[in-house]
């Protein structure tokens, strides 16, 4: 409205424009062609201005378009004046025919109406599943998409949140969560219908206990699989199965952590809620309820219990697309720790860096982007990415002889620096690209799991 009113309105007319030609002539000073039939700033001198561009101003102003049209009419030949008169009396009719769209809100508090106000002007937002419950089961000391939204302020000291305002990834597995803790996984649609849930006398107190074990969920996520970024969570179904069992659990034991983390690596290495149909993730929740509830050891569902797991060939191009790579970046990451816990107050994030600049394509074709990249925390002290106080393009000093020895953790060894001094690049990759495989391979057997539990 009050763009409108500055453009719209003759500047001679407001004392503000007149005495602060400045403000007007960068904001509101707009002309409108009639030659190109568009909107435009014309910043030249005003008496070298043709008369058929036209301050937009004159359009509600019937004395201002009489005085342009006659002008328009001397200014040019029949034909041309003729055209540029008529698309004037087409914008000026447009503009005193357009009707302003008004919504009258009756009652209410004045911090409801700043609500509204504020979310009328923000930039587009679409509607949430939340938000339509919540306007459904409106209550003074109740309101799901504001719980929600608590929720979403705590988890973000641990990088779980959607970083553009049209992402609504992270709120969306939230509510599905919350569908999800009332026993049946919210893909049972009659089951888990939102409205027919909030009608139930205890859905306040199971929403306030989900919130809570959401929180948990996050913690440890971030502290004991080091997805310090959400966007390193591999399956959504993941972080829907591990609220159940910390709504079960909110303490879990060293013992229960252990079986949790088992759990989440072969779900993600063996791309678990891929291969499997809604029916079957539904059965998988059940195995996996009756678990979090102390009714049984067993995690994973297993619908052809003689036949192991496949583990999909990692792609040559890691990327944050696909479950199989993000399983082998959190892979790198963890590997990179020592798969020890984190403590979130002194981790940040993560970072993936080249190790060398310049690689050729060929040569990542053949190894792999994985055979180059480096894969590391970004932690309050102790940062590879910073060396002597300067930032770095690249990790390459991590193959100097300086080194040798040292950051085994980041799949570097002697052999690699030696070809590394001789200038063998390709050797460098072929080298570690192997070792990667060796040690991705090994992890398999390597987290506590026997052969005969492990589906690979």
């Amino acid at each position: 409205m009050s763009s409108l009113f500055g453009a719209l309105t003759n500047p001679l007319d407001i004392h503000n424009f007149t005495k602060n030609k400045d403000l007007y002539n960068s904001t509101f000073n707009i002309f409108y062609n009639l030659k190109d039939q568009e909107f435009e700033n014309y910043r030249g001198k005003d008496k070298e201005r043709e008369s058929y561009i036209v301050p937009v101003y004159i359009l509600l102003d019937f004395e201002g378009f009489l005085t342009i049209s006659q002008t328009i009419q001397n200014d040019y030949e029949p034909e041309i004046s003729n055209l540029y008169t008529s698309r004037l009396k087409k914008i000026v009719t447009t503009f005193e025919r357009y009707q302003m769209p008004v919504i009258e809100i009756a009652g209410g508090t004045l911090d409801e109406a700043i609500d509204i106000f504020t979310l009328l002007n923000k930039e587009g937002k679409p509607i949430t599943p939340d938000w339509i419950l919540s306007a459904k089961t409106y209550s003074s000391d109740f309101r799901l998409g504001d719980k929600i939204d608590e929720t979403l302020e705590k988890l973000e000291t641990f990088n779980f949140t959607d970083k553009r305002p049209k992402e609504i990834a992270v709120r969306e597995l939230i509510f599905r969560s919350i569908q999800s803790s009332f026993g049946d996984l919210y893909l049972d649609n009659k089951k888990t219908d939102i409205i027919l849930l909030s009608k139930k006398p205890n859905f306040k107190s199971q929403v306030e206990k989900t919130m809570a074990s959401i929180e948990l969920v996050v913690k440890f996520l971030f502290e004991e699989l080091l997805i310090v970024d959400n966007k390193l969570l591999p399956a959504n179904m993941q972080f829907i199965f591990l609220v159940e069992f910390f709504n079960n659990n909110s303490e879990p034991t060293i013992e229960q952590k252990h079986e949790l983390k088992k759990w989440f690596w072969i779900t993600s290495f063996a791309n678990y809620f891929t291969i499997y149909s809604p029916s079957k993730r539904k059965e998988a929740f059940r195995i996996f309820q009756n678990f979090s509830k102390q009714l049984s050891n067993q995690t994973i569902y297993k619908d052809k219990p003689n036949l192991a797991f496949n583990v999909p060939e990692l792609p040559k191009k890691v990327n944050l697309g696909a479950v199989r790579s993000k399983s082998h970046i959190l892979f790198m990451l963890n590997y990179s720790n020592n798969f020890k816990q984190i403590d979130s107050d002194y981790v940040e994030d993560y970072k993936i860096m080249r190790l060398i600049s310049d690689v050729e394509n060929n040569l990542l074709y053949k190894y792999g982007e994985s055979s180059n990249m480096v894969v590391s925390l970004n932690k309050l002290s102790e940062n590879i990415f910073i060396f002597k106080n300067k930032k770095v393009k690249d990790l390459s000093f991590l193959l100097n002889n300086d080194f040798r020895g040292k950051y085994s953790e980041f799949f570097i060894n002697d052999e690699m620096r030696d070809e590394f001094e001789n200038g063998n690049i390709e050797k460098v990759l072929q080298i570690r690209s192997n070792l990667i495989s060796h040690e991705e391979s090994n992890f398999y057997f390597n987290i506590g799991l026997t052969d005969d539990t492990v589906p690979f």
